[in-house]
């Protein structure tokens, strides 16, 4: 059984997807989904992906912050994140 703290952030994760998705579908947008999590402890960025779908990062977003809080990190920030804007993340972090 999951344990409370992921199922709840897995329905966190549901309910940002359905509020965020944009009035065209997602599935007609060209380019690659990833998913950011940053941990507070230990103070970490992972990136996840490519994935074709948003659809797609969502569903594989549970299984990584379990993995990772097995591994002992908390404090789970999270971003799905499309490739124009994965550029545009990775170049304002090398600022």
């Amino acid at each position: 059984m999951l344990e409370f703290p992921v199922v709840m952030f897995g329905l966190f994760l549901l309910a940002l997807w359905v509020l965020a998705k944009p009035a065209s579908s997602s599935r007609n947008r060209q380019g690659e989904w990833w998913l950011e999590v940053r941990t507070d402890s230990p103070k970490s960025t992972h990136l996840y992906g490519p994935y074709n779908s948003r659809e797609e990062t969502v569903k594989k977003s549970t299984d990584y912050i379990k993995k990772l809080e097995n591994d002992g990190a908390n404090e789970f920030k999270t971003e799905i994140i499309h490739d124009s804007q994965l550029t545009e993340i990775r170049a304002s972090e090398e600022s």
